[in-house]
Protein backbone atom coordinates (compact mmCIF):
# COMPACT_ATOMS: atom_id res chain seq x y z
CA UNK A 1 0.00 0.00 0.00
CA UNK A 2 1.43 2.65 -1.25
CA UNK A 3 2.11 6.08 1.30
CA UNK A 4 1.70 9.28 0.93
CA UNK A 5 4.58 11.85 -0.61
CA UNK A 6 6.41 13.99 1.76
CA UNK A 7 7.67 16.86 1.62
CA UNK A 8 11.54 17.32 1.05
CA UNK A 9 13.09 18.58 4.34
CA UNK A 10 16.17 19.91 5.57
CA UNK A 11 16.46 19.99 9.40
CA UNK A 12 19.56 20.73 12.24
CA UNK A 13 19.13 19.14 15.84
CA UNK A 14 21.15 20.24 18.21
CA UNK A 15 19.16 17.96 20.50
CA UNK A 16 19.74 14.44 20.97
CA UNK A 17 15.62 13.46 22.14
CA UNK A 18 14.51 16.13 18.70
CA UNK A 19 16.71 14.16 16.87
CA UNK A 20 15.32 10.72 18.06
CA UNK A 21 12.11 11.73 17.33
CA UNK A 22 12.27 12.95 13.99
CA UNK A 23 14.56 10.58 12.97
CA UNK A 24 11.89 7.88 14.13
CA UNK A 25 9.45 9.68 12.15
CA UNK A 26 11.43 9.76 8.84
CA UNK A 27 13.26 5.66 9.57
CA UNK A 28 12.64 4.46 12.50
CA UNK A 29 12.72 3.72 15.93
CA UNK A 30 15.80 3.89 17.55
CA UNK A 31 18.10 4.32 20.50
CA UNK A 32 20.57 7.15 20.19
CA UNK A 33 23.50 7.84 21.96
CA UNK A 34 26.84 10.74 21.42
CA UNK A 35 30.16 8.49 22.14
CA UNK A 36 31.61 11.44 23.98
CA UNK A 37 28.59 12.70 25.44
CA UNK A 38 30.96 15.93 26.75
CA UNK A 39 30.44 17.13 23.41
CA UNK A 40 27.92 19.53 22.36
CA UNK A 41 24.83 17.54 19.78
CA UNK A 42 24.79 17.98 16.23
CA UNK A 43 22.25 16.68 13.93
CA UNK A 44 21.31 17.58 10.14
CA UNK A 45 18.70 15.71 7.81
CA UNK A 46 17.98 16.42 4.28
CA UNK A 47 14.89 13.25 3.04
CA UNK A 48 12.49 13.34 0.65
CA UNK A 49 9.80 10.13 0.27
CA UNK A 50 7.62 8.92 -2.60
CA UNK A 51 5.48 6.07 -2.69
CA UNK A 52 7.31 3.14 -0.64
CA UNK A 53 10.64 4.82 -0.55
CA UNK A 54 12.26 7.16 1.39
CA UNK A 55 15.94 8.57 0.36
CA UNK A 56 17.82 10.52 3.48
CA UNK A 57 21.41 12.23 4.12
CA UNK A 58 21.90 12.02 7.73
CA UNK A 59 24.98 13.68 9.16
CA UNK A 60 26.55 13.93 12.54
CA UNK A 61 28.98 16.13 14.34
CA UNK A 62 30.53 13.79 16.38
CA UNK A 63 30.58 10.09 16.55
CA UNK A 64 27.50 8.37 17.70
CA UNK A 65 25.81 4.67 18.47
CA UNK A 66 22.08 4.31 16.89
CA UNK A 67 20.23 1.25 17.74
CA UNK A 68 16.54 -0.73 16.86
CA UNK A 69 14.54 -3.61 17.25
CA UNK A 70 13.42 -6.04 14.23
CA UNK A 71 12.43 -3.09 11.47
CA UNK A 72 9.41 -4.77 10.64
CA UNK A 73 7.77 -3.11 7.94
CA UNK A 74 10.62 -2.05 5.64
CA UNK A 75 13.97 -2.72 4.58
CA UNK A 76 16.69 0.35 4.44
CA UNK A 77 20.46 0.89 2.86
CA UNK A 78 22.68 2.73 4.63
CA UNK A 79 25.73 4.33 2.54
CA UNK A 80 28.41 6.44 4.27
CA UNK A 81 30.00 8.85 1.31
CA UNK A 82 32.97 9.79 3.72
CA UNK A 83 34.80 7.56 5.98
CA UNK A 84 33.05 4.35 7.57
CA UNK A 85 30.37 3.31 9.79
CA UNK A 86 30.73 -0.27 11.57
CA UNK A 87 27.33 -1.54 10.97
CA UNK A 88 25.37 -4.98 12.32
CA UNK A 89 22.94 -5.97 10.52
CA UNK A 90 20.98 -8.72 12.67
CA UNK A 91 24.22 -11.19 13.22
CA UNK A 92 26.72 -9.93 10.31
CA UNK A 93 28.90 -7.11 10.83
CA UNK A 94 29.52 -4.76 7.78
CA UNK A 95 32.34 -1.91 7.56
CA UNK A 96 29.66 0.41 5.25
CA UNK A 97 31.89 2.89 2.58
CA UNK A 98 31.92 4.87 -0.13
CA UNK A 99 32.24 1.14 -1.95
CA UNK A 100 30.51 -1.05 0.59
CA UNK A 101 26.76 -0.65 1.66
CA UNK A 102 25.29 -2.15 4.37
CA UNK A 103 21.77 -3.80 4.15
CA UNK A 104 19.13 -3.93 7.11
CA UNK A 105 16.41 -6.43 6.61
CA UNK A 106 13.07 -6.21 8.99
CA UNK A 107 14.16 -8.88 11.31
CA UNK A 108 17.25 -8.54 13.68
CA UNK A 109 18.65 -5.93 15.81
CA UNK A 110 20.76 -3.40 13.80
CA UNK A 111 23.21 -1.07 15.20
CA UNK A 112 25.50 1.40 13.14
CA UNK A 113 28.75 3.22 15.45
CA UNK A 114 30.53 6.00 13.81
CA UNK A 115 29.87 9.17 11.68
CA UNK A 116 31.29 12.23 12.89
CA UNK A 117 33.07 15.21 11.44
CA UNK A 118 29.98 15.89 9.78
CA UNK A 119 30.56 12.72 7.15
CA UNK A 120 27.49 12.51 5.60
CA UNK A 121 25.52 8.96 5.10
CA UNK A 122 22.92 7.99 2.45
CA UNK A 123 19.91 6.04 3.84
CA UNK A 124 17.29 4.70 1.37
CA UNK A 125 13.94 2.91 2.73
CA UNK A 126 12.17 0.80 0.97
CA UNK A 127 8.71 -0.41 2.35
CA UNK A 128 8.52 -4.03 2.92
CA UNK A 129 5.55 -4.38 1.35
CA UNK A 130 5.99 -2.82 -2.01
CA UNK A 131 9.89 -4.83 -2.03
CA UNK A 132 8.02 -7.77 -1.83
CA UNK A 133 5.28 -7.60 -4.04
CA UNK A 134 7.33 -6.10 -6.53
CA UNK A 135 10.04 -9.36 -6.40
CA UNK A 136 6.38 -11.33 -6.39
CA UNK A 137 5.70 -9.22 -9.68
CA UNK A 138 8.92 -10.35 -11.06
CA UNK A 139 8.84 -13.70 -10.83
CA UNK A 140 4.94 -13.47 -11.63
CA UNK A 141 4.46 -15.60 -8.96
CA UNK A 142 3.90 -15.37 -4.99
CA UNK A 143 6.75 -14.92 -2.81
CA UNK A 144 6.90 -14.89 1.05
CA UNK A 145 8.73 -12.51 2.53
CA UNK A 146 10.63 -11.10 4.31
CA UNK A 147 13.33 -11.66 1.80
CA UNK A 148 16.89 -13.11 2.94
CA UNK A 149 18.74 -9.95 1.34
CA UNK A 150 22.73 -10.03 1.88
CA UNK A 151 23.29 -8.17 4.76
CA UNK A 152 26.17 -5.85 2.45
CA UNK A 153 25.97 -4.69 -1.66
CA UNK A 154 29.50 -4.06 -3.24
CA UNK A 155 28.99 -0.47 -5.13
CA UNK A 156 32.43 -0.87 -6.87
CA UNK A 157 31.55 -3.30 -9.78
CA UNK A 158 29.37 -5.43 -10.81
CA UNK A 159 25.56 -5.17 -10.55
CA UNK A 160 25.73 -2.34 -7.08
CA UNK A 161 27.41 -0.19 -9.35
CA UNK A 162 24.47 -0.04 -11.16
CA UNK A 163 22.19 0.49 -8.38
CA UNK A 164 24.74 2.99 -7.15
CA UNK A 165 24.15 4.78 -9.81
CA UNK A 166 20.71 5.62 -9.83
CA UNK A 167 20.95 6.65 -5.47
CA UNK A 168 24.04 8.67 -6.61
CA UNK A 169 21.52 10.81 -8.72
CA UNK A 170 19.35 11.56 -5.81
CA UNK A 171 22.60 12.27 -3.97
CA UNK A 172 23.78 15.01 -6.36
CA UNK A 173 20.12 16.54 -5.68
CA UNK A 174 20.69 16.51 -2.48
CA UNK A 175 23.85 18.75 -2.52
CA UNK A 176 22.70 21.74 -3.45
CA UNK A 177 19.08 21.01 -1.72
CA UNK A 178 18.03 25.04 -2.07
CA UNK A 179 18.46 25.26 -5.91
CA UNK A 180 16.84 21.21 -6.56
CA UNK A 181 14.00 21.37 -4.20
CA UNK A 182 11.59 21.78 -7.07
CA UNK A 183 13.11 19.04 -8.22
CA UNK A 184 12.93 16.87 -5.19
CA UNK A 185 9.40 17.60 -5.00
CA UNK A 186 8.89 17.04 -8.63
CA UNK A 187 7.14 13.52 -8.97
CA UNK A 188 7.66 13.69 -13.23
CA UNK A 189 11.80 13.59 -11.48
CA UNK A 190 11.88 11.60 -8.59
CA UNK A 191 9.07 8.63 -9.19
CA UNK A 192 11.36 6.78 -11.83
CA UNK A 193 14.04 7.07 -9.76
CA UNK A 194 12.57 5.68 -6.69
CA UNK A 195 10.92 3.07 -8.76
CA UNK A 196 14.50 2.51 -9.61
CA UNK A 197 16.00 2.36 -6.43
CA UNK A 198 13.58 -0.88 -5.55
CA UNK A 199 13.01 -2.44 -8.96
CA UNK A 200 16.94 -2.15 -9.08
CA UNK A 201 18.03 -3.74 -5.35
CA UNK A 202 16.49 -6.61 -6.42
CA UNK A 203 18.28 -7.09 -9.42
CA UNK A 204 21.82 -6.08 -7.11
CA UNK A 205 21.79 -7.56 -4.02
CA UNK A 206 22.57 -11.17 -3.56
CA UNK A 207 19.34 -12.89 -1.73
CA UNK A 208 17.96 -16.29 -2.71
CA UNK A 209 15.62 -15.44 -6.19
CA UNK A 210 18.00 -13.92 -7.82
CA UNK A 211 19.21 -16.51 -10.52
CA UNK A 212 15.38 -16.63 -11.28
CA UNK A 213 15.49 -12.73 -11.61
CA UNK A 214 18.21 -12.67 -13.32
CA UNK A 215 17.69 -15.87 -15.97
CA UNK A 216 17.10 -14.93 -19.46
CA UNK A 217 14.03 -14.97 -20.70
CA UNK A 218 12.49 -18.82 -21.93
CA UNK A 219 10.92 -18.78 -25.66
CA UNK A 220 9.41 -15.27 -26.21
CA UNK A 221 5.74 -15.00 -25.10
CA UNK A 222 3.86 -13.96 -28.39
CA UNK A 223 2.71 -9.88 -28.16
CA UNK A 224 -0.98 -11.39 -28.02
CA UNK A 225 -0.54 -12.69 -24.72
CA UNK A 226 2.15 -10.36 -23.32
CA UNK A 227 -0.76 -8.17 -23.80
CA UNK A 228 -3.55 -9.93 -22.15
CA UNK A 229 -0.98 -10.45 -18.92
CA UNK A 230 -0.88 -6.93 -18.63
CA UNK A 231 -4.68 -6.61 -18.89
CA UNK A 232 -5.14 -8.73 -16.43
CA UNK A 233 -2.88 -7.17 -14.29
CA UNK A 234 -4.45 -3.98 -14.86
CA UNK A 235 -7.98 -5.44 -14.44
CA UNK A 236 -7.43 -7.60 -12.04
CA UNK A 237 -9.74 -5.97 -9.27
CA UNK A 238 -12.70 -5.84 -11.70
CA UNK A 239 -15.22 -8.76 -13.17
CA UNK A 240 -13.22 -10.33 -15.60
CA UNK A 241 -14.14 -13.15 -17.61
CA UNK A 242 -11.86 -15.11 -20.06
CA UNK A 243 -14.56 -13.44 -23.26
CA UNK A 244 -13.18 -10.23 -22.13
CA UNK A 245 -9.10 -10.58 -21.70
CA UNK A 246 -9.74 -12.30 -25.30
CA UNK A 247 -11.63 -9.28 -26.90
CA UNK A 248 -9.38 -6.78 -24.95
CA UNK A 249 -6.53 -8.40 -27.31
CA UNK A 250 -8.07 -9.54 -30.53
CA UNK A 251 -8.00 -13.40 -29.78
CA UNK A 252 -10.53 -16.24 -29.80
CA UNK A 253 -11.05 -17.32 -26.72
CA UNK A 254 -10.18 -20.69 -27.45
CA UNK A 255 -6.22 -19.02 -29.23
CA UNK A 256 -6.24 -17.63 -25.47
CA UNK A 257 -6.89 -20.55 -23.57
CA UNK A 258 -4.52 -22.42 -25.88
CA UNK A 259 -1.85 -19.75 -26.06
CA UNK A 260 -1.57 -19.47 -21.95
CA UNK A 261 -1.55 -23.33 -21.45
CA UNK A 262 1.32 -23.71 -24.04
CA UNK A 263 3.16 -20.47 -22.79
CA UNK A 264 2.63 -19.70 -19.20
CA UNK A 265 1.13 -23.10 -18.42
CA UNK A 266 -1.41 -22.02 -16.80
CA UNK A 267 -5.46 -21.27 -18.02
CA UNK A 268 -6.18 -17.32 -18.18
CA UNK A 269 -7.99 -17.61 -15.14
CA UNK A 270 -5.53 -19.53 -13.11
CA UNK A 271 -3.07 -16.34 -13.92
CA UNK A 272 -5.93 -13.85 -12.84
CA UNK A 273 -6.44 -15.98 -9.97
CA UNK A 274 -2.77 -15.77 -9.06
CA UNK A 275 -2.67 -11.89 -9.42
CA UNK A 276 -5.39 -11.54 -7.69
CA UNK A 277 -3.87 -13.82 -4.49
CA UNK A 278 -0.79 -11.69 -4.49
CA UNK A 279 -2.62 -8.35 -4.69
CA UNK A 280 -4.60 -9.68 -1.44
CA UNK A 281 -1.74 -11.13 0.37
CA UNK A 282 -0.05 -7.25 -0.12
CA UNK A 283 -3.21 -5.59 1.30
CA UNK A 284 -3.41 -8.40 4.18
CA UNK A 285 0.05 -7.24 5.38
CA UNK A 286 -0.17 -3.36 5.20
CA UNK A 287 -3.61 -3.40 6.40
CA UNK A 288 -4.58 -1.84 9.88
CA UNK A 289 -6.36 -5.39 11.79
CA UNK A 290 -8.73 -2.91 13.56
CA UNK A 291 -10.33 -1.28 10.58
CA UNK A 292 -10.45 -4.13 8.21
CA UNK A 293 -11.00 -7.78 7.95
CA UNK A 294 -10.00 -10.75 5.91
CA UNK A 295 -13.55 -11.42 4.74
CA UNK A 296 -13.50 -7.35 3.37
CA UNK A 297 -9.94 -8.08 1.68
CA UNK A 298 -10.73 -11.84 0.17
CA UNK A 299 -14.13 -10.61 -1.16
CA UNK A 300 -12.71 -7.19 -2.84
CA UNK A 301 -9.91 -9.48 -4.49
CA UNK A 302 -12.74 -11.83 -5.40
CA UNK A 303 -12.70 -14.38 -3.10
CA UNK A 304 -15.87 -15.68 -1.74
CA UNK A 305 -15.08 -18.83 -0.31
CA UNK A 306 -13.13 -17.77 2.71
CA UNK A 307 -11.91 -21.65 3.47
CA UNK A 308 -10.67 -22.03 0.12
CA UNK A 309 -8.87 -18.48 0.15
CA UNK A 310 -7.62 -19.67 3.20
CA UNK A 311 -6.25 -22.49 2.32
CA UNK A 312 -4.53 -21.01 -1.43
CA UNK A 313 -3.19 -18.58 0.65
CA UNK A 314 -1.61 -21.04 3.34
CA UNK A 315 -0.29 -23.15 0.43
CA UNK A 316 1.32 -20.49 -1.74
CA UNK A 317 2.70 -18.19 2.14
CA UNK A 318 2.90 -20.92 4.95
CA UNK A 319 0.70 -18.90 6.80
CA UNK A 320 -3.21 -17.95 7.44
CA UNK A 321 -4.61 -15.02 5.97
CA UNK A 322 -5.12 -13.54 9.55
CA UNK A 323 -1.40 -14.47 10.63
CA UNK A 324 -0.68 -11.84 8.44
CA UNK A 325 -3.65 -9.06 8.39
CA UNK A 326 -1.49 -6.08 9.71
CA UNK A 327 1.76 -8.25 9.90
CA UNK A 328 3.69 -5.21 8.11
CA UNK A 329 2.79 -2.43 11.15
Amino acid sequence: MEQAKREPIAVRCTSVEDARRLGTSVYFPHRLRLLDEARPFDMGLKAVSFGPVTVGMLSYADPVHIETDDMETAYEVNVPLAGTVDSWSGPDRVMASARRAVVFRPYGRTTMQGFGEGKPLLGVKLERTALETQLSDLLRTPVQGPIELSSSLDLASGRGRGWWAVARSVVDLFAAFDDNSALLNNALVMRPLMQSLLTGLLFAVEHPFLDRVLEPPGPSVPAALRRAQAFIEEKAAEALTVTDVAAAVGLSVRALQVGFQQHLQATPMEYLRDVRLRRAHAELVAADPERTTVAEVAHRWGFAHLGRFAARHRATYGTSPSEDLGSAL
